[in-house]
């Protein structure tokens, strides 16, 4: 009996002959027959467009001295364009690695008796638990000594049936790493148009470290999104990236064509470290400007360029609408109730502008509530704007209300007296919102009514303020 059976798939290859091992080359891959008739204790396979070190057998020879019923040999994929692929944990848990059903063999030594016993319940449905029921004694060989080179498709399957980690294939990849995830980021505003330019024709899915959150719900109106494990390798026929994130995980595996665009600008590339290692099949930039900028700091000058992509998101395009409100700082001012009123125009995206003029600022998250400084003369605001707001739970006559009707800005005010006596008309020259609706209750009252309010914004108003309102005054007080 021989030590150990090697069993060449292809060609002969470059490995000198030992006496010690039975060498069988075959251009097919049926274990089965092949196994039956190996003569070694020992079974390791190897193809031939795959490169051994020049220790392979040495260290084979070697371990094969201990007795073992299966073996793991670290290895390296080698593949044009990419980045080569290792496993880079430790011996310890290399050494707990079983085949699972469908692997190919070329990272494992068997022991021929075992391997016999698992080929043939190769097609069982329980086919893992017998591996583990089998191969109770396992260990393996940490130093890399083989460096597969696979042949076209044929990569994904090698490497998902070897490697330790789960995997997952996606046709076109854009990989977002930190940094690349805020809602104020031209990356993320190039992401967007590429979805809305291609995304409803092609299969691309956005893999990502982390997102804001609004960003990512935009996002799944056109990609698949996923956040990136490490515990999963990602394989893609093409992955785009940004140079801000020239580094990307180890975890993602390009199988074709991998693309670096570069959007920076002089005073990006100024504070950028100069790349070195060439990681990409295509660089480019944005403008020419930036690929003629760009050359020096990347490992080619073959720097190709394309402008982003734009299209315009016809339905979120609507018109903007401006408020503005001005008051002491007081709960009977009720400040709430432009909060919630706020609140209403974020939950509906309505794109607004709501300058509060107050003694008092306040910390908020809404888009476009604004508290300001007060001024003495809030009158240019209130005439830029579709509507003055005041939301007391009392007035006697508040001036603000008259400036507003001076000028023609419509208001939107609670039921108060003093309003009559101006003229105020509900959905006539403003709107009067009940004091109720701002019950929780009553909310979706309050929803339909601020949708009014945004569809009616663009009516047009006069005012006239009655001479007979300050009749008598000087009676009473100037004399």
């Amino acid at each position: 009996m021989k030590d150990l059976t090697l069993v060449v798939i292809g060609k002969k290859n470059e490995i000198k002959e030992d006496t010690n091992i039975e060498f069988i080359y075959t251009t097919g891959e049926n274990f089965k027959s092949i196994v039956k008739i190996a003569r070694g204790k020992y079974v390791v396979f190897i193809r031939e467009e795959d490169k051994l070190s020049k220790d392979y057998l040495r260290i084979i020879l070697e371990k094969i001295k201990t007795e073992f019923d299966c073996c793991f040999i670290n290895y390296i994929i080698e593949y044009d364009y990419k980045r080569d692929v290792s496993l880079s944990i430790n011996e310890p848990e290399l050494a707990n690695n079983k085949p699972h059903y469908g692997d190919y063999y070329w990272s494992y030594i068997f022991n021929k008796n075992k391997l016999q016993e698992i080929i043939e319940i190769e097609n069982s449905v329980e086919f893992n638990k017998k591996v583990d029921e089998i191969f109770t004694n396992t260990t393996a060989i940490g130093t890399l000594i083989y460096y597969h080179n696979p042949k076209g498709k044929r990569l994904v399957k090698d490497i998902q049936f070897s490697d330790v980690k789960r995997n997952e294939y996606y046709k076109n990849l854009i990989y977002m790493g930190g940094g690349c995830a805020g809602i104020f980021n031209g990356y993320v505003s190039w992401i967007k148009n590429i979805g809305k330019c291609f995304g409803k024709q092609y299969d691309i899915t956005i893999l990502y470290d982390c997102i804001d959150k609004t960003v990512l719900e935009y996002f799944k109106k056109y990609f698949k999104c996923i956040k990136r494990e490490e515990s999963i390798n990602y394989y893609t026929d093409r992955l785009l990236v940004t140079y801000a994130t020239y580094y990307y995980p180890k975890n993602i595996i390009t199988l074709d064509q991998s693309y670096m665009f570069i959007h920076g600008n002089m005073a990006d590339y100024e504070n950028t470290r100069v790349f070195h290692d060439d990681l990409y099949t295509h660089y480019v930039a944005v403008s020419k400007i930036s690929a003629k900028k760009a050359k020096g700091y990347f490992p080619t000058d073959n720097i190709e360029y394309i402008v982003n992509p734009f299209k315009l998101d016809k339905d979120l395009v609507k018109p903007h609408i401006t408020l503005t409100s001005a008051f002491k700082y007081s709960t009977v001012k009720r400040p709430d109730r432009v909060e919630a009123i706020a609140s209403i125009f974020d939950e509906l995206d309505i794109p607004y502008t709501w300058n509060v003029f107050t003694d008092q600022r306040e910390n908020t998250n809404h888009n476009g509530l604004i508290y300001r400084s007060r001024v003495l003369n809030p009158i240019p605001y209130i005439k830029d704007s579709d509507y003055f707001v005041l939301l007391s739970d009392s007035e006697a006559m508040p001036y603000c209300i008259m400036e507003a009707i001076s000028v023609n800005t419509k208001v939107i005010v609670t039921p108060l007296e003093a309003y009559e006596e101006l003229g105020i008309v509900n959905g006539k020259n403003g709107f009067i919102i009940p004091f109720n609706y701002f019950e929780e209750k009553n909310r979706k009252k309050l929803v339909s009514l601020v949708k009014k309010i945004y569809k009616e914004k663009d009516k047009s108003v006069k005012f006239k303020l009655k001479e007979s309102l300050w009749d008598g005054y000087n009676d009473i007080f100037i004399k």
